[in-house]
């Protein structure tokens, strides 16, 4: 009887594993991922995947932390508590330096308010070792907006001596890719990607994925990282306001600074969330920096709120972004 007991506990646990994420229903309906799948990926490369975990209780939620269960795999978060409707994303990583083939972990998110969970999510890749990266991503760096960037990688392959690059893929229409001719040595063959990015692009973070193509017919993708941020001849300080708690009705006074390469003027501060709440005092003095005095009156919606204040500059298509939160009581 003891033996068929743990029979059916063994054969439980593997269904539940073989499910995806396991844990407490509670946890698991603040994270829509069930399985984290990284497919085939190149030795060198860098390998990065964002899980949202988002607070859809009316209650505070915190994450007291993460990890992994294999040295092959780490996890990082950032905000760690989340109000109501908020939310944050767990990074995780696969260590493609030392490891190699086929690598099973998983993620796991500990909660410990308002109630102890205990969330897991599979974890899967296929390191390849006969193609190497270096670096690890396509990264641009920092670029200042409306001048072009430029990053490049060395592929190199060992294996057939007629394996070979015949397309670079990306779905973002302000790159270009160039790729030089395949260079032979001493059992290898070598390529040099190249990648452009427009001085059209958007100001703000890149996050992107181009794909190698090759004729090999068995594993044919190489995933490549991108990564790069266009910055804003602009920037905002702070990047985020928090008002307190107010009653409605009630005022509350918040200032910002804002920052230029070269003497501007402000034409408005607005939230389109909260049209009527915020005033803010604009100089009409062209000045390389702006300090601005924002005034929130509170209206009559009570509970936390999150919104956007948006910043338009005289003379530009760009608007600038900050959060704005607060909560507002009797």
């Amino acid at each position: 009887m003891r033996n068929f007991k743990h029979s059916i506990l063994v054969v439980l646990s593997l269904v539940i594993a073989s499910n995806g994420a396991s844990a407490d229903p509670w946890a698991q309906q603040m994270v829509a991922t069930r399985k984290i799948d990284f497919g085939v990926i190149a030795t060198g490369s860098e390998a990065k995947k964002l899980i949202e975990v988002k607070n859809v209780y009316p209650g505070v939620v915190h994450i007291s932390n993460v990890s992994t269960t294999c040295g092959c795999s780490a996890a990082t978060t950032g905000k760690q508590t989340l109000q109501p409707g908020e939310s944050t994303y767990v990074e995780v990583q696969m260590n493609t330096q030392k490891f190699s083939r086929r690598k099973d972990s998983n993620l796991i998110i500990v909660f410990n308010s308002p109630r102890f969970a205990e969330l897991r999510i599979p974890i899967s890749a296929y390191i390849r070792t006969d193609v190497v990266i270096s670096p690890g991503l396509l990264d641009f760096g920092e670029i200042e907006n409306g001048t072009e960037g430029t990053a490049v990688v060395n592929i190199a392959y060992a294996g057939r001596s007629d394996w070979n690059i015949v397309d670079v893929k990306f779905g973002n229409k302000d790159m270009k890719a160039t790729l030089s001719p395949p260079q032979h040595s001493a059992g290898m063959v070598k390529f040099q990607l190249t990648l452009t990015l427009s001085g059209d692009a958007e100001v703000g973070r890149i996050r992107d994925r181009v794909t190698i193509v090759t004729n090999d017919r068995t594993n044919p993708y190489v995933p490549l990282m991108v990564d790069g941020h266009v910055a804003s001849e602009f920037t905002i300080v702070p990047r985020a306001i928090d008002v307190g708690v107010v009653p409605a009705g009630k005022t509350a006074t918040r200032q910002i600074v804002v920052k230029g390469k070269a003497p501007f003027t402000i034409d408005s501060v607005n939230c389109e969330g909260m049209a009527d709440c915020f005033e803010a005092a604009i100089s009409k003095d062209a000045r390389k920096i702006h300090s601005v005095p924002i005034e929130f009156v509170a209206p009559n919606r009570l509970g936390r709120f999150s919104e956007q204040l948006i910043v338009k500059i005289n003379g530009r298509e760009e608007l600038l972004r900050l959060n704005v939160t607060g909560t507002i009581v009797n």
